[in-house]
């Protein structure tokens, strides 16, 4: 119980989220001029396409590489007046806020105190995460839009709300092709009784809703159902297994990046060995162990999938922070994440090596293997 009288810890509670929010203002602002090379190399050109073509007949086209629930947003931008710089990383902003909403939503499903410090300062910690606050703001990505509704997912799964879980999954789907990080965790649940089959209907049904607008002024339906699978193939990375990442493939020489295939094999049989695991085992799927299941999922599949890139720890580091304010055992997995994530971030935009690669992707790997070993103990402990 608590020794601050409750009217004083909403007090205190309001004043910690505003000096949050200004914090993550004043961090965010400064990098706002700063222009990225993804900038310069192609959102500006996206730009001038929008400028010149207009809002419906953009759509229309392939013009950028993602998908057209995000060229809503980014046409919108452009179409309203915004400078070019300004039009990109206004877009994500939003999500920065929204994103750490869904993070204070599911640590509270813990502390059902209404007046509890705790998810206030798990929120504030996505909030200021080194990734968090130069995705958009100096990058001017879109990670923290798809990871939002990963979170959001986590939080419906936490309610009880599958359907409505499902639908945040599709809406995060339909943003990047990397939501699917977090369809393990789905797979584990579906395996365990903990999530019914008939709830995926979502996911295809809300990517086509998406799809629609685009659809209605003239894309191609091809272009609007197959925009994944052309991206997947059409991006070799220069022959290489990762791109400015860290994880299983950064010891692999590029030799062999034609057998890239064969990690995408391996990935896939890692899950499927986590959910025989899993089915086998009489452990109760609790709240908690749902969320240590979100994080595994979100850091395992970056770490055993080859061609991954840059920012793809994103939402690992987000959920990563949840499980920390759920278990503070698991302190470690949040910092080593965002460390790695971090001195990504800062060799692309900074073109600063600060620590090679190869000696960083030994921070994942210690993860992983930490945290399967955690997950195999509380799989082997008894029910409940």
């Amino acid at each position: 119980m608590s020794l601050i009288p409750k009217d004083l810890e909403g007090r205190r509670n309001l004043v910690l989220v505003v000096v949050g929010v200004l914090a993550a203002l004043a961090l965010r602002i400064p990098f706002f001029p700063f222009e990225s090379v993804d900038y310069l190399v192609h959102q500006s050109r996206w730009y001038a396409f929008i400028v010149e073509n207009g809002y419906f007949a953009a759509l229309r086209h392939d013009f950028a590489d993602y998908n057209v629930t995000y060229l809503y947003l980014q046409t919108a931008m452009v179409s309203a007046g915004l400078p070019p710089l300004a039009a990109y990383k206004t877009i994500s902003l939003p999500f920065d806020f929204a994103l750490a909403y869904f993070v204070y939503k599911c640590v509270a499903h813990k502390y059902r105190n209404p007046n509890s410090v705790v998810p206030i300062l798990a929120g504030l910690a996505a909030l200021l995460a080194p990734t968090a606050v130069l995705s958009a703001s100096a990058w001017g990505q879109s990670d923290a839009i798809y990871t939002t509704f990963l979170v959001a997912c986590l939080y419906f799964l936490l309610a009880g709300r599958q359907a409505v879980a499902l639908v945040a999954f599709g809406l995060a789907v339909s943003f990047k092709p990397q939501a699917v990080f977090l369809a393990p965790l789905l797979l584990w649940l579906v395996v365990k009784g903990q999530l019914r089959w008939r709830h995926f209907a979502w996911v295809p049904l809300v990517y086509l809703a998406t799809a629609v607008p685009a659809g209605l002024v003239g894309r191609p339906w091809g272009d609007l159902l197959l925009i994944y699978f052309r991206q997947f193939r059409e991006k070799t990375w220069n022959g290489k297994l990762t791109s400015n990442f860290a994880n299983l493939y950064t010891w692999i020489p590029n030799s062999y990046h034609d057998w890239w295939p064969l990690g995408v094999v391996f990935a896939g049989c890692v899950v499927l060995l986590v959910a025989v695991v899993i089915y086998r085992s009489t452990a109760r799927i609790t709240a908690e162990l749902t969320v240590f299941l979100a994080a595994f999922s979100t850091l395992l599949m970056p770490y055993t999938l080859p061609k991954m890139h840059d920012r793809y720890y994103f939402p690992a580091g987000i959920f990563a922070i949840v499980l920390a304010f759920y278990r503070p055992r698991y302190w470690y997995v949040p910092v080593g994440v965002l460390v790695v994530s971090t001195c990504l971030y800062v060799r692309f935009l900074a073109k600063e090596l600060v620590v090679p690669h190869e000696l960083l992707a030994l921070i994942p790997s210690a993860l992983v293997v930490a945290l399967s070993w955690q997950l195999y103990r509380r799989l082997r402990a008894s029910p409940g």
